[in-house]
């Protein structure tokens, strides 16, 4: 059954189709990720060529052909290119991670519109971010991904006995596991790396919280690692795979 539809849609990845045309992987709200073919696109008459390329977002024209089972991208209306991406290597290395993300997790299904509009928010904010920004909108980006994907984790709370983790206690900070399970000093092993107490409130602090508040609200930079690092090892735990863009 041939489908029409119209709906905002991030770039993601493009590769080449034959000698003119091109691939793409699209995060396209209330749809999840799609593969559309756009005809043509490689030519230097297309207006897709300079349109339909990470990490431009805007409203996609699209078609489905039932009989091939193939989408179809007819036309792109870029809202906007992130060109700031493109001009700091950090920016381009952390929209990379998160196009990895997106496509490993297929859209997050039935979320895909909750994901898109958060993910469209962070690229316009990383886009124009000043340098000291970008480690803060890049735990966001990860946390609320996470509460999306619905397995975020409890910064509060000791994984394993279910006690909340003391801030400034004697006992020692929370680590965790390689799993990223969060566990308190009485379960916990030295080995294991920390998670910050700072790293743990700020998470709560930003939980519900706009991308553009969460920038504001500071971070020590050795927390923002740390926080990275735990975010990261839970997302990789949950694809099963690590992350090629990560480097470590």
């Amino acid at each position: 059954m041939a489908r029409n539809l119209k709906a905002p849609a991030l770039v993601l990845k493009i590769n080449p189709v034959g000698e003119n045309h091109r691939g793409l992987s699209m995060l396209v709200k209330g749809e999840g990720l799609l593969r559309p073919l756009a005809f043509g696109a490689r030519s230097k008459r297309s207006s897709l060529r300079a349109s339909a390329v990470p990490y431009n977002t805007g409203m996609a024209d699209l078609h489905f052909d039932g009989a091939k089972n193939q989408w179809r991208l007819v036309s792109f209306d870029v809202q906007d290119s992130h060109d700031g991406l493109r001009e700091d290597l950090d920016r381009f290395y952390t929209a990379t991670t998160w196009a990895e993300i997106l496509l490993k997790t297929h859209g997050a299904g039935g979320d895909s519109a909750a994901l898109f509009d958060m993910a469209s928010s962070a690229f316009s904010l990383l886009s124009g971010s000043a340098p000291a920004e970008g480690g803060r909108l890049n735990l966001g980006f990860l946390w609320n991904f996470l509460e999306i994907e619905g397995v975020q984790p409890d910064p509060e709370h000791c994984g394993r006995c279910g006690r909340v983790l003391k801030v400034g206690g004697s006992e020692g900070p929370a680590r965790f596991l390689p799993n990223g399970l969060l566990t308190g000093p009485e379960c916990s092993e030295s080995r294991w790396p920390v998670l910050p107490d700072g790293a743990r409130r700020w998470l709560t602090a930003i939980s519900g919280e706009t991308l553009e508040k969460t920038v504001k609200i500071g971070l020590a930079k050795p927390a923002v690692k740390a926080a990275e690092n735990w975010l990261l090892t839970i997302i990789q735990g949950l694809l099963e795979r690590p992350l090629r863009s990560v480097v470590k």
